[in-house]
């Protein structure tokens, strides 16, 4: 999956940006099932963007999700 590094909202908190071609209905289910996990990390801010609390855990979201 296609996604890029920013910074979200006032405190710049580590993001990404997802690839709007390759997200589905399925896909956005999927990844808010395993965020509410032990093992996921991050807040949906909408279909294309999530944030994170720390680089560390936007890396663990790119590290599961990238192909």
């Amino acid at each position: 999956m296609k996604m890029e590094t920013c910074q979200v909202g006032m405190f710049r908190l580590p993001g990404v940006v997802l690839d709007k071609e390759e997200m589905t209905e399925d896909k956005l289910h999927e990844m808010d099932e395993w965020r509410l996990t032990e093992q996921g990390v991050g807040t949906r801010m909408t279909d294309l963007l999530w944030s994170f609390k720390t680089e560390a855990q936007r890396d663990w979201f790119i590290l599961r999700w990238s192909e």
